[in-house]
């Protein structure tokens, strides 16, 4: 029998993509809302604002705590200007627990400070068998996943045990730049969606639970929306995120989002109050709403300028834009097709804020990000936002391309291949994406 020949099969994929592409340039995008002036600067005041237990600003909580992970937003979102990114120091402890058998998973954070001693978390809270410490060295956790897998081999620190426990996995998060999410926020969900169908159909219809092709799916939420932020897309929302981060990271009880209980204190119970009121959350969404968006600066030298120019085009060529998308909707300069993306073994992380959302019935099984999954994380604002990578263990661009794996493996060989002066285009392109 002879094989279809590839004309025939060109033809098949443009027959089934022209009706994505039809309704893509048909939809309209939606109109965007101004932020009020007002709402922007009284969020802005409560950004910068310094949290302390009983705080006068908590409208009928207990304030900062019981757990906590910094006392203000600035304090980790600060690196390129109020608003960016954060340093190793300021990332998160995020741990999961999956039984043997299977069943739903148990997430969550391991908060760095308490109130009081009481409060306070630990490794052993999440198991017994870990070390009764709040933090460990970023070094520490990504030495125990590589001495798991290197049958012990590896250095490891007294206090930090060789391996994780069946089925329990702890790792680290780095604070995300806020740049441009009132954009993000506006991307409609179908877009995303629709960037999902044409990876698929780019690479024949492959799924996106393999690592051979760059293949990602939009992470489909139990309300039925789907995911724009987060680093595992968890997220649908600017204002779900807002009062997610007041909860978790400064214990700010809201209306959108209960402050975590103390791991060590399975009947704590939360004062009857919200530290946040609806209107204060509505101001701090109004203010990270108005920071500006990340731009593309390019050198005012001629011979610079064709070096960027020339690696803007080398970094689609080998294959970084087939996730690192360049434009979404009506979003341009993004780059992020805004999927989960299988990333390999090494940048296995589990953990969230709370429990995963419920499998939808529309949906088949397994939908939620796995550990391996990572949302494509946009690379508007990249030069200012080092360290890189969902931990931040990449303290360089070419460090953090060379790590990838799983479904960006392809695109790691062609850059490996390339010529040192190649390479160098390459980052001198992505040198231009700075913040606002």
């Amino acid at each position: 029998m002879k094989r279809p020949c590839a004309a025939w099969y060109l033809a098949i994929v443009v027959v089934a993509l022209a009706p994505v592409g039809l309704r893509v340039l048909a939809w309209r995008a939606p109109a965007s809302q101004a932020v009020d002036p007002a709402m922007a600067q009284a969020g802005g005041e409560l950004f910068q604002h310094e949290w302390t237990p009983n705080d006068p600003l908590a409208a009928g909580g207990d304030g900062l705590g019981p757990v906590f992970n910094a006392t203000s937003c600035t304090a980790c979102h600060h690196k390129g200007g109020v608003g960016g990114s954060g340093g190793i120091e300021d990332n998160v402890t995020a741990f999961s627990i999956r039984t043997v058998a299977g069943g739903p998973a148990r997430e969550g954070v391991v908060h760095t400070y308490a109130i009081d001693k009481d409060s306070a978390e630990t490794l052993a809270d999440v198991d017994a068998s870990l070390p009764r410490v709040s933090q460990v060295k970023l070094t520490d956790l990504i030495n125990v996943r590589r001495n798991a897998s290197n049958n012990g081999c590896g250095p490891i620190r007294p206090e930090v045990v060789s391996r994780f426990p069946q089925g329990v996995d702890v790792s680290q998060r780095n604070t995300p730049a806020l740049f441009g999410a009132k954009l993000i926020d506006e991307i409609p969900d179908r877009a995303i969606i629709a960037n999902e169908k044409k990876e698929r159909l780019k690479w024949g219809l492959a799924r996106s639970d393999g690592e051979d092709v760059p293949v990602g799916h939009a992470s489909r939420l139990a309300n039925g929306r789907v995911g724009h932020f987060g680093w595992k897309a968890q997220t649908a929302s600017l204002s779900d995120f807002v009062q997610a981060a007041c909860a978790n990271e400064l214990g700010l009880g809201n209306p959108g989002q209960a402050q975590p209980r103390p791991l060590g204190k399975k009947n704590y119970q939360s004062p009857s109050g919200y530290d946040l009121t609806t209107q204060q959350c509505d101001q701090l969404t109004a203010y990270v709403a108005s920071l500006g968006r990340p731009v593309e600066r390019l050198p005012a030298d001629a011979r610079e300028r064709a070096r960027v120019v020339a690696g803007k085009k080398r970094f689609a060529a080998i294959g970084c834009a087939d996730c690192h998308t360049p434009d979404v909707a009506s979003v341009q300069g993004i780059y992020s097709d805004l999927l989960l993306h299988k990333m390999g073994e090494a940048l296995v992380g589990g953990g969230s804020y709370g429990e995963p959302p419920a499998p939808l019935p529309n949906f088949p099984p397994g939908e939620g990000p796995s550990p391996s999954e990572w949302r494509t994380p946009p690379l508007w604002g990249v030069a200012d936002s080092a360290p890189y990578l969902h931990d931040g263990r990449a303290a360089s661009l070419d460090e953090a391309i060379r790590l990838h794996g799983g479904q960006a493996a392809r695109a790691v060989r062609s850059y490996s291949n390339l010529g040192t002066g190649e390479r160098d285009e390459v980052i001198a392109f992505l040198q231009t994406l700075k913040a606002p």
